[in-house]
């Protein structure tokens, strides 16, 4: 495992997303600002973009738009069912648990909110968690191994929005957060393993914003199934890749 090259990149996302987001949290809770002021958005999307823009400090092959394009956009061929697949899963489970849409954005916004979410607040995140971070790990670890603690670490670099007064983030137990993270790790990491896409991770990390700015989430036991399901299936795919080796 290259720890330098993971080191660098974990350093830079932190101290960009640090700066970025602790500096919102002083903000807002000083009543400086509030948080969707034009200033409060800014910072908010710079410290989104910490694990983007890190990433391309750490890339092996950076020299080239084609190389980028490609760790970007490349693709395993007939590999993007899978992508298909766990976005269905996850519309099914969030969907028929919650059963109840946002009132307060229209369905019309919804391929907006999507858009936003997979390119501006979400997605961009999957260069650097899913595309460097996830297979570093894996040169040193096992699939499972690998992917819980890139969960964990996903999960901690979220904690300044907890300090962030109107941040959604302050209407979630970090606890119950951390645990969404690692799951939706796994399900993020086997798309990676079987489509190779980094791309196919952010439209998948877009989907899952956008539910749950959709739905009005419940926790619930129709909730807690379609999770641990889609554990298992994620688990599964890892265990048949691994056993064809």
């Amino acid at each position: 495992m290259d720890t330098k090259r993971l080191a660098k990149f974990l350093i830079i996302t932190f101290v960009i997303t640090g700066i970025a987001w602790s500096g919102l949290a002083v903000l807002t809770s000083l009543n400086i600002i509030p948080f969707s002021h034009p200033l409060g958005t800014i910072l908010h999307i710079i410290g989104g973009f910490g694990p983007t823009i890190a990433t391309f400090f750490v890339l092996e092959e950076k020299n080239t738009v084609k190389s980028i394009l490609h760790f970007i956009f490349g693709y395993r061929k007939k590999s993007l069912i899978f992508l298909f697949l766990f976005s269905i899963f996850e519309i099914l489970t969030i969907g028929l648990s919650s059963r109840e849409f946002n009132s307060a954005l229209p369905w019309y916004l919804m391929p907006l909110i999507f858009l936003q979410a997979t390119f501006i607040y979400g997605g961009e995140e999957e260069l650097g968690w899913r595309g460097v971070m996830q297979p570093l790990l894996e040169e040193k670890l096992n699939f499972p191994i690998a992917t819980i603690i890139t969960g964990v670490v996903w999960g901690i670099w979220h904690i300044p929005l907890w300090f962030v007064n109107g941040s959604s983030q302050q209407n979630m137990p970090f606890l119950f957060f951390l645990a969404l993270a690692v799951i939706l790790s796994f399900w993020l990491a086997t798309i990676y393993k079987k489509t190779k896409c980094v791309f196919a991770c952010s439209v998948f990390h877009g989907l899952t914003n956008t539910l749950l700015s959709v739905f009005i989430i419940k926790v619930n036991v129709l909730l807690v199934i379609g999770l641990i399901a889609m554990l298992v299936y994620s688990i599964y795919l890892w265990y048949c890749g691994e056993a064809k080796q």
